[in-house]
This record gives structure tokens, C-alpha cells and sequence, in this order.
């Protein structure tokens, strides 16, 4: 069984301590600027995004009540029998292309460590902390 712990420090870094699942016991200092601002960056748009879901919750009512009085002013519709749709509508979604961000050996070492993958840290000697290809 592995295991590792990381104590934060100031400065931005972090001591990171333990055994690798070959028994080789070690410790190092890794940064935390990146994972931290990646981290953070992650939380404020889920709150962004929970805010947003709030806030079209408490209008719904509202939003409702305007298609309600829409839609009682709307001309009569053409029987469908007496058209033939040749273009369907389509509503348009902005795409929005993947964004990758490549992490650093220390925020991917903070990331394994908070994933609870330490089976893939190994220690190259008493000070140097890597991460096993698993691809």
C-alpha cells in the first residue's frame, strides 16, 4: 500500500512525503502555483455556472408568463396540410472548441495525489518524485 501526504507551505509550495507502491520512501518540494490557479479557475466557473441555474430557476415564472401572453397573440397557424417545410429551422449553439492545459510534473504530481492514483508515483531516488506513464 502507498501512501502520500502533502503539507502546503508558503511561498507556493508544497512538501510531498511518502511511499511508492515499491516501497521506496522519499520526500520533495513541489509548486503549487498552477494547480492551485487551475483549481480555482474550475470552482468559480461551476459557481458561474450554479448561479446561472439559479437565476433562469427564479425567472422561469416570469419567462412562462411572457410565452403565456406571446403566444395568445400569435396569428392562427397554417394548416399543415397546406405547406411542405423544404428547410427544417435550426438553432444555432456558438461551438466551442476542447481547451487542453498542460500541467507541469508538479500539479500533475498534486493532481495524483488528490485523485487518490498514487499507484502511479515512484520515487527515482530520495528527493525526485515521478509519474508512470499508465497509457
Amino acid at each position: 500500500m502507498s501512501g502520500f501526504t502533502v503539507q502546503y507551505m508558503l511561498g507556493d509550495q508544497a512538501l510531498v512525503s511518502g511511499t511508492d507502491k515499491a516501497g521506496n520512501t522519499g520526500r520533495t518540494i513541489v509548486s503549487t502555483v498552477e494547480w492551485t490557479e487551475i483549481k480555482g479557475d474550475v470552482a468559480f466557473r461551476n459557481a458561474v455556472e450554479d448561479s446561472d441555474a439559479k437565476i433562469r430557476e427564479f425567472l422561469q415564472p416570469i419567462l412562462d408568463a411572457v410565452e403565456a401572453v406571446e403566444a395568445a397573440v400569435q396569428p392562427k397557424q397554417q394548416n399543415p396540410l397546406s405547406y411542405v417545410v423544404r428547410t427544417e429551422a435550426v438553432e444555432g449553439v456558438a461551438e466551442v472548441e476542447e481547451e487542453l492545459i498542460p500541467l507541469s510534473l508538479d500539479s500533475i504530481i498534486l493532481r495524483v495525489i488528490e485523485e487518490d492514483r498514487t499507484d502511479l508515483l515512484l520515487w527515482v531516488d530520495e528527493s525526485t518524485l515521478s509519474v508512470l506513464d499508465e497509457s
